[in-house]
């Protein structure tokens, strides 16, 4: 307990020592003078807005910086805010430029719709998507969310530019690479011009009109964007893609910083499947072979139903049981009579796999002949062995090798990507075949 208190004392002593202090004494100076003359005393940089106006009196002995800010904005109604080695002081009252408004998805989640827009003040709360911004910007807000949230897949576009004059940059010494990480806190002061937004589509053609002009529109698979401030103006390229684009751009008499970030907004059903806690429950598929041959199926967890061409044509269903165990029938469509029992299973040790399957015909209308010797003599079973290899949750890659009791081989390698499903089927009767699927 006394070792405890010794460093702590001796912490408070170090503290003490080293942190810079100083008296601050101001009689009727000006408010910017001050916070001037206070960034040469404590060897500090201290940004604040032209709004700013007023005199200091104050009287303030042995205090370090934060203290001294904190006594003189306090009248003024400012505060400051501190990035790194600079202070950058604002007006409360700019806070209530940022309204929240509330808007309530229809066809998407609120997280998959701020995930495309997190570079602008954009939230999710439960099931609604909290957007802050003024209220003059939110009917067009408003707007460009609606084209957001539909069930179609689209490009999505968000961008931040702002503006600072060459001579601010100078006068605060402001190095171009801390730009992008202090414009946040600098938009506050004011001290800053701000425009941001998105916009949905591909065949882009915008023109708005702010503190910072900007058209923007596509061209050979790339955005281009103009920004114009004043008689300031520059230009930016960037692919139509996936990505972060971050930039400084030179005008003639300011900087124009621009973050940009494009993302994919997949349609409904692929950002459910792209879920990894989604597990799709229906599927369609179609198997063709080069024999003329084909299946029609549709199923969803339960139960699937089918249409079968094999010589002859078959209608049937099947049943999932228990976990990948299913049983089924069919029966022949030009006689009734012929029904075929099918049963499957298959077991998964990840990325490997086995199948299973068994099917033997029934003749209805003579069922007294289905004994021991029938069964042994009709009886068909296969077994399959293949892999899975997962890239991500929307790509993956399968192949699967499949002996009868007949000692037909066969062959087959899939791809999969989000809801779809493709594979290509060889048996050593050199019969081909391709299956499609769609899942969801």
């Amino acid at each position: 307990m006394r070792k405890m208190i010794i460093g702590l004392f001796i912490l408070l002593l170090f503290t003490a020592l080293f942190a810079q202090t100083n008296d601050v004494v101001f009689q009727e100076v000006d408010i910017k003078d001050v916070l001037t003359q206070l960034g040469t005393m404590f060897n500090a940089t201290i940004i604040y807005p032209n709004t700013i106006s007023g005199n200091v009196n104050v009287i303030l002995y042995n205090v370090s910086l934060e203290t001294a800010l904190k006594v003189i904005l306090s009248p003024f109604n400012f505060s400051y805010s501190k990035v790194e080695d600079i202070f950058v002081v604002f007006s409360e009252d700019s806070l209530s430029y940022y309204v929240p408004h509330v808007y309530e998805p229809k066809n998407r989640s609120a997280s998959s719709i701020v995930k495309v827009l997190d570079t602008l003040p954009i939230y999710a709360v439960g099931d609604n998507v909290i957007v802050y911004c003024p209220d003059s910007l939110w009917p067009e807000y408003l707007k460009r969310l609606q084209e957001i949230d539909t069930e179609m897949k689209n490009m999505v576009v968000s961008y931040v530019v702002y503006y600072v004059k060459n001579t601010d940059a100078t006068k605060y010494n402001l190095k171009p690479e801390k730009l992008i990480d202090l414009f946040p806190v600098l938009e506050k002061a004011k001290f800053v011009l701000n425009t941001n937004g998105f916009f949905v589509g591909n065949n882009v053609k915008i023109n708005i009109q702010g503190e910072i002009s900007i058209t923007i529109e596509t061209a050979s698979s790339k955005l281009k964007f103009n920004f114009q401030k004043g008689i300031d103006s520059a230009k930016y390229e960037v692919p139509f893609s996936n990505g972060v684009y971050k930039n400084i751009l030179n005008g003639s008499f300011g900087k124009f910083v621009v973050l940009i970030k494009i993302g994919e907004l997949k349609s409904k059903i692929e950002e459910k499947v792209s879920d990894v806690n989604y597990v799709p429950t229906k599927t369609i598929g179609l198997k063709y072979f080069s024999t003329n041959n084909f299946e029609i199926y549709l199923s969803d967890e339960r139960i699937g139903a089918f249409i079968l061409k094999d010589e002859s044509y078959f209608v049937g269903a099947k049943l999932k049981l228990v976990d990948y165990f299913n049983v089924g029938a069919m029966v022949e469509l030009t006689n009734a009579t012929n029904l075929i029992i099918t049963a499957e299973d298959s077991y998964y040790f990840e990325p490997f796999f086995i199948e299973l399957r068994s099917s033997f015909p029934v003749d209805l209308s003579n069922l007294d002949g289905i004994d021991g010797q029938y069964l042994s003599e009709n009886l068909k079973f296969g077994l399959g062995i293949g892999m899975i290899h997962k890239i991500n949750y929307d790509l993956s890659f399968s192949g699967k090798i499949s002996v009868d009791n007949d000692l037909q081989i066969s062959g087959e390698i899939g791809i999969k990507y989000s809801i779809y499903d493709l594979k290509l089927y060889i048996d050593s009767l050199l019969t081909f075949g391709i299956v499609v699927e769609m899942h969801w």
